[in-house]
């Protein structure tokens, strides 16, 4: 069996629709990536619609290679937060790929042991804003990269997280979101 943390690059595809902070938790794991002296591409793309349209995130991080291009066909990781993105965008993953899920938007998933079911929504509204459902699916990711393929500590987002926003007590928010999500991921 090959050693997946050995690996010095991952791809990673964001995926949702307009107003779910799509490119927020896009540009958070970029900003945290170069604190860590990663290198990293962040390529984001969205529908003429904006809010309520398709909106999707390609990054790439890698410890020691070159990028050579922002998109991929292949990326090692999904996270969708919702379902229309998930199905749009999935055929992006590949095969042997892993997906974070938004289970409280997404029910219709074809499972085969790859897929990560998180109610960040749900989570999120426990919290007190369902706008912080990406930062749920931020923590989620981050540590899916530190434990499938390099050192990506919760801590790079909490100093990310300081970095992009700039009111304290959404600040506070995302970074109690970010735990839950970090916490919420059951990798073994």
């Amino acid at each position: 069996m090959v050693d997946i943390k050995k690996n010095k690059i991952v791809r990673v595809l964001i995926g949702g629709s307009g107003g779910q902070g799509i490119l927020t938790l896009g540009r958070l794991i970029a900003t945290s990536c170069i604190k860590k002296n990663y290198d990293v591409s962040c390529l984001p793309t969205y529908s003429a619609e904006m809010r309520g349209g398709y909106i999707y995130c390609f990054i790439t991080i890698s410890k020691k290679d070159e990028i050579f291009s922002p998109l991929s066909e292949n990326c090692d990781i999904g996270v969708f937060l919702n379902e229309m993105s998930y199905k749009l965008l999935k055929r992006y993953i590949k095969k042997d790929g892993e997906l974070l899920l938004n289970s409280s938007l997404i029910k219709n998933i074809r499972k085969n042991g790859k897929e990560f079911e998180i109610p960040a929504t749900e989570i999120a509204e426990e919290i007190g804003d369902i706008r912080i459902a990406n930062m749920i699916m931020a923590g989620s990711l981050a540590r899916l990269i530190n434990e499938r393929f390099f050192s990506f500590k919760k801590s790079l987002l909490f100093a990310g997280i300081e970095d992009i926003i700039n009111d304290e007590k959404t600040v506070k928010l995302c970074k109690i979101a970010i735990e839950k999500g970090w916490n919420y991921l059951n990798l073994f």
